[in-house]
């Protein structure tokens, strides 16, 4: 088989199939959500980025449909215009909408590149370097905002004289007993960027327990932020024994309105998944992690967040709001029929 006929004649392998069916999944959460900010935002600037963003989901949503299509696979139901309410008050200030585009750009172009090395196809290829490309520049463009309008927390810098050495003592692991050396900029740079992701689902949380019609909605999204608040401490604590700075809360961009913009099913999947992307974020940093108290705490954190993540899947799947991702042949099933 040559080159041409592999990439237009291949059936789209398992794993490029998982990354549309995940981006239509979660470019149309986006996009209900963006449509609520864009009706909302007062700021100029800031709208424009959400603008450039929900323009994003739009066409990359259409573009799935595409695929899909192409490739006979029925398309998801994802989110709708009913589970997003225009007309709602302003549940986030202008402020944190902008944080919010920031930081989900981030987790955007996590899943992509990892995305791409699973993509064999040509054409799935160069649509992932699309989206990547995309992607960077709404990052680029969101922390420009942050930055011109001192927004954006900054990260911790060092003072002191840095010079080249290498190690030589087992101290430097060292966590439980005597002296602790320092935290290193590569511990930092894992645990500021856990504190901001950390922060942003803390405020989401506190809106979407004002707003879930579902009293067992609310009383998640109640025990998610406690838990959120509890590992923020924990983060926290590792850069201000140092004497570092850490990211300023947000929870005063929440307004007070409890008219439901959104669904519970779209806040309840929203908030589940981005729990779950936290066991992968604090998994990366504990990888990091070269003191034992750090890497301690961040296997702790993993499996608290682990044991909430699974409850809100269970919560999910037991109001029928899960939908289920495209699964191999069952043969066996298959077998048994009569």
């Amino acid at each position: 088989m040559d080159k041409d006929s592999f990439n237009h004649h291949t059936k789209i392998t398992a794993p490029e199939l998982a990354t549309l069916w995940s981006q239509y999944m979660n470019d149309s959460l986006s996009h209900c959500i963006l449509r609520y900010f864009v009706h909302h935002v007062k700021d100029e600037d800031i709208k424009d980025v959400l603008i450039y963003a929900l323009d994003l989901s739009e066409r990359h949503l259409q573009k799935v449909k595409e695929f899909l299509t192409e490739e006979k696979y029925p398309i998801p139901i994802g989110f709708t215009d009913e589970d997003v309410n225009l007309e709602a008050p302003p549940l986030f200030t202008d402020t944190f909408m902008i944080i919010y585009i920031h930081i989900m750009s981030i987790h955007g172009l996590t899943r992509y590149a990892g995305a791409m090395g699973n993509a064999i196809r040509e054409d799935q290829r160069q649509y992932m370097m699309q989206v990547i490309g995309e992607t960077l520049k709404l990052v680029d463009r969101a922390s420009n905002v942050l930055l011109n309008k001192g927004i954006l927390s900054k990260p911790p810098v060092f003072n002191n004289h840095q010079s080249v050495d290498f190690l030589e003592e087992k101290k430097y692991l060292t966590g439980w007993l005597g002296k602790r050396r320092p935290i290193s900029a590569v511990e930092i740079s894992g645990t500021y960027m856990n504190m901001q992701k950390t922060m942003a689902k803390i405020v989401l949380e506190l809106g979407f327990s004002q707003v879930a019609q579902s009293k067992e909605v609310r009383k998640y999204m109640e025990r998610s932020r406690h838990l959120c608040h509890k590992h923020f401490e924990i983060l926290s604590s590792m850069l201000e024994e140092d004497n570092l700075n850490i990211p300023k809360t947000l929870e005063t961009e929440v307004t007070d309105s409890t008219v439901p913009p959104f669904s519970d099913k779209l806040i309840m999947t929203h908030i589940a998944a981005l729990l779950s992307s936290a066991i992968g974020y604090y998994g990366e940093a504990l990888s990091m992690c070269q003191r034992r108290d750090l890497s301690a705490s961040y296997a702790r954190m993993i499996a608290e967040m682990g044991v909430l993540a699974e409850d809100g899947i269970n919560l999910l799947i037991k109001n029928e709001w899960m939908e289920q991702p495209p699964i191999a042949t069952d043969h066996e099933e298959l077998a048994k029929r009569k």
